[in-house]
């Protein structure tokens, strides 16, 4: 009998004729993150390894798998099948458990016995080698699966689950902007849910900002990167000072958050096309704060000709909070820093801001504000984590 872990995906399997291409990215993408051998096989991801000696836990952070389970590979043999169910039994008894049925699946027609007979003969093994455990058909507490294939079949019991979506790099490129809070790297694990590969965008405000800002930037992206499978993300620092202090001189108080957001949705549409990436994600949620009502989204949006994407828009405060914790990046994003708008905000600002007024502001100082915008994208540093 060899141990493998046996990986299994829900949403590839919906795809027509260019499942296979999903089907290879996920696979690429367990091998990279992981480094272990790993094969694909008759709608199942075989994964080589010993699962008493590994972190399987790996497995729960690449998008694309919906479960996997520890289970044996073993010959198209009834005493071979027996002998691993046995076997996965034992695992299941010693962690308390004492009702149990057993799931057979048959994909190979000429194998000499049918799903109930496999059902019936390898349930029989199961009472012998313990006669404590009691059958359930209905209600077990485990269920010994057997899958029948081709050349070779499957016996495992528990499944553990997986984040499920898309391989991340089955769904283009965009670019994610990426603050120190808690909202925009979980858009940024939404987004990779959805198989997108995402190139981060910080804005920072030297010399307001210092060196700490950086590093928490970079520890997110990193925290980002654990769900990448195994793709180097690429954080992309803008120094924004220049633009902020102009907007704050030349501009209508209330109207600084607006405007402030809209140069940053163009110096992000500038970074896109750099990197032939086809859409922008936000961490926005609506009504939020006051950058993010209906209104004021639609005045920032309408600075970009990209799609921007909020896959945070409906969920409220709570919801985001226990998502980054449950990522991992929560204790990163509370960690203090110096926002880089912050000591630019507004006491009153805007929340229903008129795009036409806004326009208008803009066409007033559109000449120094798109060389500002251009210098700081000049001086954009690149991080590779």
């Amino acid at each position: 009998m060899k141990k493998v872990l046996l990986v299994k995906y829900a949403e590839i399997g919906l795809k027509g004729k260019n499942r296979k291409e999903f089907e290879d990215v996920l696979v690429s993408n367990i091998k990279r993150f992981t480094g272990w051998n790993v094969s694909w096989r008759w709608g199942r991801i075989l994964v080589n390894i010993d699962w008493e000696n590994e972190d399987i836990s790996k497995i729960s952070k690449i998008f694309g798998v919906q479960n996997f389970s520890k289970a044996f590979v073993v010959n198209l043999d009834m005493k071979e099948i027996e002998r691993a169910a046995v076997e996965v039994s034992r695992s299941e008894i010693e962690s308390g458990k004492e009702t149990f049925k057993v799931k057979a699946k048959r994909s190979q027609k000429s194998f000499e016995y049918g799903v109930y007979d496999i059902n019936r003969v390898v349930g029989a093994r199961i009472l012998q080698e313990f006669p404590r455990l009691r059958v359930d058909v209905h209600n077990p507490e485990f269920v010994v699966n057997v899958e029948v294939k081709e050349s070779e079949a499957y016996v495992y019991a528990n499944k553990l689950r997986g984040p499920g979506g898309l391989p991340v790099g089955t769904g283009g490129k965009a670019v994610l902007l990426l603050s120190g809070g808690i909202d925009s790297p979980v858009a940024g694990w939404y987004a990779m849910k959805r198989g997108v590969v995402i190139s981060a965008l910080s804005f920072i405000s030297p010399p307001y900002t210092g060196k700490e800002t950086k590093e928490k930037l970079i520890s997110l992206a990193r925290g980002l990167k654990e769900f990448s499978g195994g793709r180097n993300i690429h954080l992309y620092l803008c120094p924004l000072t220049p633009v902020l202090e102009f907007l704050k001189d030349n501009a209508p108080s209330r109207y600084l958050l607006i405007l402030q957001r809209r140069s940053m949705m163009r110096i992000a549409e500038k970074l896109a096309k750099k990197i032939k990436a086809s859409a922008i994600y936000t961490g926005e949620s609506v009504g939020q704060v006051a950058s993010q009502t209906l209104e004021n989204m639609a005045a920032i949006e309408d600075a970009t000709s990209l799609p921007v994407i909020r896959p945070l828009s409906g969920m409220d405060k709570v919801e985001i909070v226990e998502k980054s914790k449950d990522i991992g990046t929560y204790e990163i994003s509370i960690q203090p820093q110096i926002d880089v708008c912050s000591m630019f905000v507004p006491k009153n600002p805007v929340t229903k801001a008129k795009l036409s007024f806004v326009k208008e502001i803009e066409a007033e100082i559109s000449e120094k504000l798109t060389k500002l915008e251009e210098e700081s994208f000049a001086m954009m540093e690149k991080v590779i984590v």
